[in-house]
């Protein structure tokens, strides 16, 4: 399953939108409400799912 589908299936009824913007050069970015909260370039690697979903998590106040 890919991570936008991962994304919208898990948080449907508690994201008003999800954007992915496609990039060049292996740069892969989490922001949520325009706040960085995820680099591959600061940390060298992807996140998980799990990562992103406790980014997500954190940010919906703890909620899934």
């Amino acid at each position: 399953m890919s991570l936008a589908s991962h994304l919208m299936e898990r948080y449907q009824l508690k994201l008003r939108a999800l954007t992915l913007i496609p990039s060049y050069g292996g740069r892969f970015v989490v922001s949520i409400d325009g706040q960085q909260v995820y680099s591959k370039s600061e940390t060298g690697r992807f996140p998980t799912d799990e990562e992103i979903d406790a980014f997500i998590d954190e940010w919906l106040g703890g909620t899934e």
